[in-house]
């Protein structure tokens, strides 16, 4: 029996940490086995109403910065760091969110998948970290993580990894930017621009509509993004095995007494401060980049786990990586259209280059920017005639500026600890991460600064601000504190992804990821959740 979560304690099969993709995605294959499953999210559920007024508001106010959280108590739901200023400590507070499906909630789709040679980093650079299972072993997880989402794609990008079969969908149709300039301009430049990977329907998926172009794609009118709590917790919650409990705060896993299995997960209702216990055959824990290494450290014990769970190697919290995303804007001196919502067109010609000792890779992102935020200063500055500025000029070049922004990666040497000296709404020590930019981390965003201005000469640009400082960015895709390695000494889980020293426990989240290219880490998250269902129910590769 589950017990009666109401009196405070529960027993399943499996437990479950975080109802973000991760979690829901291997709870919806664990589910199949007819073993009791018990979903753990600190965050609240967003009905479909919440999110239509949270949409009406942000047109209304012009807010494009609306999000999930806005109207959440941050301290409660919102994961912090003793981030202040000045001294290479960064806030991961922005683009972390809290609820039913996670950051997937508010996430654009981007799904792109790593390359072959970002799985052994090390052997072929000589720094970072390599994965523990080559690139073949990942890939038709890759493509069942595709199906499971839906993602609409091509497969026009010369610099891609090998693929086994095909995108579920096709891509969507360049937009009239990309097809009548972006494309041409990386063309005169012998850069290749190709579709860019969407877990947004193109095509009626699932019982999802294809994409309306509502240009809201984070609050999705039509439901054809992808969002966990729209595509799998309805299913999810008609499985009677499986219960679903938001508003629950894990604060500490227990160790048992020979410390070699958790007895229990402790937690505690948001609303109300009281506590609930889980007691499972199996633990996993899918809190996110910062959150799961944290989690971690909170659940050191006094005996084996005194420096936190997995951390036998001292590797708890090492290497800490994350991406940054500089971007320019262009004024190209002719109307760019509408944006989408979303880039149609990427090129990952960056990302392919041969030696990745002389400076980070990344991948290029183009769009119309005549609702995006960020313009403002640049179209104001433009548009000032005789040291005034001339609302006539500024309505004639608002509409021509177009974005150029990158993702880069990074080299990996943050550091992610617990702050005593700050505590959470429940009175836990807060996340520390400390991210010292890299010398070769910079030089991805010298090589933009040289390469910004032929991109928009190319499409005829006729201004073109200076590129975002080095950071700008980071915090989206935070990486790398629980690495997946084949000993203690290398990392905090293994490679299928149990934690070091402890039989019962396991990682899904972008933390195991040794080393992270320049791709969004969301499908391979998937992937990893998937081929970590099959292993816990002893299944095989697909």
């Amino acid at each position: 029996m589950y017990g009666d979560a109401m009196t405070g304690e529960i027993k399943a099969d499996y437990c479950i940490a975080g109802a973000g993709i991760a979690g829901i995605v291997l709870a919806s294959k664990l589910a199949a086995s007819g073993k009791k499953l018990v979903i753990l999210e600190q965050g609240p559920r967003f009905a479909e109403e919440e999110r239509d007024n949270m949409l009406f508001d942000s047109k209304q106010t012009l807010n494009d910065l609306a999000d999930y959280n806005d109207n959440v108590e941050p301290g409660v739901v919102t994961p912090h760091t003793s981030a202040s200023h000045g001294d290479q400590v960064a806030e991961w507070v922005a683009q972390r969110l809290f609820g039913l499906g996670g950051t997937a909630l508010h996430w654009m789709g981007f799904s792109l998948r790593p390359l072959e040679d970002d799985l052994k980093f090390k052997t072929l650079y000589g720094f970072g970290r390599d994965w523990p299972i080559p690139y073949a072993e990942l890939e038709p997880w890759l493509l069942r993580a595709e199906h499971e989402i839906g993602v609409a794609g091509n497969e026009d990008n010369p610099y891609a990894s090998k693929r086994s079969g095909p995108f579920p969908m096709p891509a969507h149709a360049f937009s009239y930017f990309d097809r009548e300039m972006f494309k041409p301009a990386l063309k005169r430049l012998g850069i290749v621009g190709h579709s860019c990977p969407l877990a947004v329907n193109s095509k009626l998926y699932r019982g999802r509509s294809a994409c309306m172009a509502c240009r809201a794609c984070k609050f999705c009118p039509s439901g054809a993004r992808y969002s966990p709590d729209r595509a799998h917790v309805p299913i999810l919650e008609k499985i009677p095995n499986v219960m679903v409990l938001e508003n629950i705060s894990l604060r500490r896993l227990e160790t048992g007494a020979k410390g070699n299995r958790i007895a229990a997960a402790h937690a505690m209702r948001v609303k109300d401060r009281t506590s609930l216990v889980v007691r499972a055959k199996h633990f996993i824990l899918a809190l996110g980049g910062v959150e799961t290494p944290r989690m971690l450290m909170l659940s050191a014990d006094k005996d084996i786990h005194k420096d936190g769970l997995g951390n036998s190697g001292g590797q708890l919290g090492r290497r800490f990586s994350d991406h940054t995303n500089p971007f320019v804007t262009c004024d190209v001196g002719r109307h760019v259209g509408g944006r989408l919502g979303f880039e149609t067109m990427i090129s990952e010609h960056f990302r392919a280059q041969k030696d990745r000792r002389e400076q980070p890779s990344f991948v290029i992102f183009g769009s119309p920017a005549i609702d995006w935020i960020p313009i403002a200063d640049d179209a104001a500055m433009w548009a000032i005639r005789d040291d005034t500025l001339s609302l006539e000029a500024l309505r004639g070049i608002i509409p021509q500026i177009a974005t150029l922004w990158v993702m880069t990666e990074l080299e990996g040497e943050g550091t992610l600890k617990l702050d005593n000296s700050k505590l959470d709404a429940f009175g836990s020590p807060v996340a520390k991460i400390t991210m010292k930019l890299t010398d070769w981390d910079r030089r991805a965003h010298a090589k933009l600064v040289k390469l910004a201005p032929r991109i928009g000469e190319a499409m005829g640009a006729e201004n073109v601000s200076e590129v975002t400082p080095p950071e700008f960015g980071l915090g989206f895709h935070p990486s790398g504190a629980t690495a997946m390695a084949k000993s203690p000494d290398e990392g905090v889980c293994d490679t299928n992804l149990k934690v070091f020293g402890l039989d019962n426990l396991h990682l899904v989240s972008n933390s195991v990821f040794p080393q992270m290219g320049p791709n969004p880490p969301t499908l391979t998250i998937v992937a990893l959740a998937l081929r970590l269902g099959a292993h816990l129910e002893g299944g095989v590769a697909p």
